[in-house]
């Protein structure tokens, strides 16, 4: 899977969890958008899981609030 299909993968996971429009380039992570709250992160990291096809540890999922850094681990999930 390339870099471009998972930024699409999360971007329509996080616009179908937050409810809104997003696209790529943008900054986008948990400290600028407001309604990616800790229960809405767990729901969007499991969605994610199932959609990319991997499986992220607890420590893994705490560190993923940003679309960079998810996109980042899953390359090197689907490198290793």
């Amino acid at each position: 899977m390339h870099r471009n299909q998972i930024e699409q993968t999360v971007l329509s996971v996080l616009e179908a969890f937050l409810k809104c429009q997003l696209k790529l380039g943008d900054d986008i992570c948990r400290q600028n958008a407001s309604d990616w709250d800790s229960l809405k992160h767990i729901e969007i990291m499991f969605a994610l899981e199932e959609e990319l096809g991997v499986e992220f540890s607890q420590e893994e999922l705490a560190k993923l609030d940003s679309v960079v850094k998810i996109v980042d681990a899953v390359l090197a999930k689907h490198a290793a």
